[in-house]
């Protein structure tokens, strides 16, 4: 089952910030990604919800989550920004 993204929130946040992440198919959820960092900390809490914290080393500015599973890779619908 391939993973989708259908929204997150908050839609913006620092270092640290926990993200709530929406859609489905993320029951094996093996990487969250913030651009190219990956997300040191995630918990699966649902097939449709994930939450992720959002990881040192981001730059300022816009970026795509991203989840993985065995399926494929689900890109965010809007970016995130990095305050």
């Amino acid at each position: 089952v391939k993973p989708k993204i259908t929204s997150f929130t908050p839609p913006s946040g620092s270092t640290g910030t926990l993200v709530t992440i929406n859609g489905s198919g993320f029951i094996q959820t093996t990487a969250v990604k913030f651009g190219t960092v990956l997300a040191t900390t995630f918990t699966v809490v649902s097939d449709s919800e994930v939450t992720a914290d959002v990881p040192s080393g981001l730059s300022a500015g816009p970026v795509t989550i991203s989840i993985t599973t065995p399926g494929g890779t689900a890109n965010s619908p809007t970016k995130f920004t990095v305050n």
